[in-house]
């Protein structure tokens, strides 16, 4: 986690909804990239003020009016029907759990940290056990280096923080719920990083940006968060006394 955003995390209020939509901003900027290499100034500009309105005010009704224009305009500027209906698609994919994530942190402090902890702690446990343990493929339609004991050993490590930070944050009454919900966000987070992989398959290529060298963009960082953070924020709805 960038220092950064962690202060900003910690900090909460202003600091941290400025942070997210910064990073809002980033991710569109990649997604309209990686959708099409044609780059109209007037509608990327008409698509920061239609998501900017949208994170900032909140006001439905306006913001499907503006994200539909958005659409036409891209349509109108070259874009495919297929194309323009996409980019409006992934840019409400990343603009709702934006949204979502600075609720959670309104909320409370704890749930974000377990949220986000939980989620890279899957990243990096699939990784590690993918690279030296990794043999059975998976998913090899969507992303070849995929494998069977990546996927376990990103669970395992998911659910043991998941335990570990429950114990601590909450209490040990919470450890094997809270190891559930670990479990749960890996489980969320594979499916965001294959929703991507589909993605830039059918695109054609291998990152989403370049603003960090060797890591690609930051869409390739947050692709797991993004469906991790909706579902959740689910969980959090259904269970709110448990988790507060």
């Amino acid at each position: 986690m960038l220092p950064p955003f962690a202060f900003a995390l910690f900090a909460g209020g202003i600091y941290f909804k400025f942070a997210v939509f910064f990073a809002l901003i980033v991710l569109y900027y990649e997604v309209y990239r990686l959708i099409s290499n044609r780059l109209n100034p007037y509608a990327f500009l008409f698509g920061i003020l239609a998501i900017s309105v949208s994170f900032w005010k909140g006001e439905i009704i306006l913001s499907i009016l503006l994200l539909s224009i958005f659409g036409v305009i891209n349509y109108l500027m070259g874009f495919s029907a297929k194309e323009a209906l996409m980019l409006i698609a992934i840019v409400v994919f990343v603009l709702i759990p934006a949204k979502v994530l600075v609720e959670i942190r309104e909320i409370s402090l704890k749930l974000s940290v377990f949220l986000l902890t939980t989620n890279w702690m899957f990243d990096t446990g699939a990784y590690l056990f993918g690279k030296f343990l990794g043999k059975r493929k998976i998913f090899t339609n969507i992303s070849p280096g995929k494998t069977l004991e990546g996927l376990v050993g990103g669970l395992v490590t998911s659910a043991s923080i998941g335990g570990i930070l429950g114990y601590f944050l909450w209490g040990p009454d919470k450890v094997f719920g809270l190891s559930l919900t670990g479990f749960y966000i890996g489980l969320l987070a594979q499916s965001g990083d294959l929703l991507e992989s589909a993605l830039k398959r059918e695109k054609g290529v291998k990152d989403s940006g370049k603003i960090m060298p060797g890591h690609g963009g930051l869409f390739d960082r947050v692709d797991s968060l993004l469906v991790s953070i909706m579902g959740f924020y689910v969980a959090l709805r259904m269970f709110r006394e448990f988790y507060l």
